[in-house]
């Protein structure tokens, strides 16, 4: 459907007024149109209402909606299995971050703590229900795989923008307790190691979770359309191809404000982004957080990871020895050096993310572009053998 009838349902529906909301609802209705019955203002729905809505369903090809469904009404469609017949959704209830503490701040949003047992995610404007659903949706099948994830328990909203309510009792981000807690370094960052080594070797079935190569494909035709010729595209490509496909899951923002604190336990949160795919992608991707940002966006680590950049370094440095499993600094400098290689291909190709997220203005992106592509043009040969050393971490 190109468009929406919306019909409104106000206070009480039942057998007084029945026959007169069927003759109103069925004269306003437009099957050319997708039926969206607003339930907003609606106090109470007898099985006579119901009957209505019934006969009104049959008239339709397609499932209708009920939107703004009050927990009353709900119940009752829930009980008579009207929820089943229907597109229902709840009403959100309304909720203020006024004079809340931010406790982490990312690309898709920032996150507050309500109270001693709550946190609540607020996605920037223009972030789409749909989108949330399926951050929702991709944290439970995390869940369900063994991964410690945090699940939230409803979706509100905060003036014109979406949120999601977390129940994490105590609990802060891991930069937050870095920096409260700077002698537990080596500690926390032995266990974001164990953590992350968790995510790479946790296998879902194919086409459970989005493939990152599949993203970074329509990457690069977004690049190759704005800002690069087609021989350097072309190189792109042949880099992804020569990455070898996995399904075993990557956060794809994998640091230190994206990991709460709870007991002790380390907890993923913030998985917009999680797909399957090589863990060249994750490694990357912390590198450019961590090692890159540390030298040119040093203001960006203090406030996505609310850690300074000297510990935010000091923090990956203890979680790649726990992650690769070695102590010798000749090896773990080979495996950085396959990392970095790596960046300048992912940093060419992040800014067609731009085209879903707009977080990356085309100027930026184009001075991205003149700054890595020189480099990236150096390692291209280099980096499908380079992929293979690093894949010799994993035999470990």
């Amino acid at each position: 459907m190109n468009s929406t009838n919306t019909l409104p349902l106000i206070g009480r529906i039942d057998s007084v007024n029945a026959a007169e909301w069927e003759r109103k609802l069925t004269q306003q209705l437009d099957t050319e149109k997708e039926t969206v019955f607003d339930a907003e203002a609606l106090k109470y729905i007898s099985s006579a209402g119901l009957r209505v809505l019934l006969k009104i369903q049959k008239n339709l090809p397609y499932k209708a909606r009920i939107v703004n469904v009050s927990p009353d009404v709900y119940e009752i469609l829930e009980m008579t299995g009207f929820s089943e017949l229907f597109d229902v959704t709840k009403r959100m209830r309304q909720v203020s971050v006024d004079g809340c503490e931010i406790i982490g701040q990312g690309g898709n949003g920032t996150v507050y703590r309500i109270d001693r047992e709550t946190i609540i995610k607020v996605y920037n404007p223009g972030t789409g229900f749909d989108k949330i659903a399926l951050e929702k949706k991709f944290a439970r099948e995390a869940f369900k795989n063994g991964i410690p994830t945090a699940i939230s328990f409803d979706t509100v909203e905060v003036g014109d923008r979406y949120g999601i309510v977390f129940e994490m009792l105590n609990a802060k981000t891991l930069g937050r307790a870095i920096s409260d807690e700077p002698d537990r370094i080596i500690e926390y960052g032995a266990k974001m190691g164990k953590l992350l080594r968790t995510i790479h070797t946790t296998a879902v079935p194919l086409g459970t979770l989005p493939s990152v190569r599949e993203k970074v494909s329509g990457w690069i035709d977004y690049m190759e359309e704005h800002y690069l010729k087609a021989e350097d595209a072309g190189l792109l490509r042949n880099v992804l191809a020569a990455i070898p496909e996995r399904n075993t899951i990557l956060h794809c923002d994998f640091h230190e404000g994206n990991v709460m604190v709870q007991d002790g336990e380390l907890i993923l949160i913030d998985l917009d982004d999680i797909c399957t795919g090589h863990p060249i992608f994750d490694l990357v991707f912390n590198y450019m957080g961590h090692v890159i940002a540390a030298q040119s966006m040093p203001q960006v680590i203090e406030k996505s990871m609310q850690l300074s950049p000297e510990n935010a370094l000091k923090t990956r440095k203890y979680m790649l020895k726990t992650y690769f499993g070695t102590e010798d600094q000749d090896t773990l400098a080979k495996y950085d050096q396959v990392i970095g290689a790596f960046s300048t291909f992912v940093m060419l190709v992040v800014p067609g993310k731009s085209k879903d997220s707009r977080n990356i203005n085309p100027e930026t992106a184009k001075a991205i572009v003149d700054t890595v592509l020189p480099k990236f043009r150096q390692v291209a040969p280099m980096l499908p053998q380079m992929i293979g050393l690093l894949d010799l971490s994993e035999k470990k």
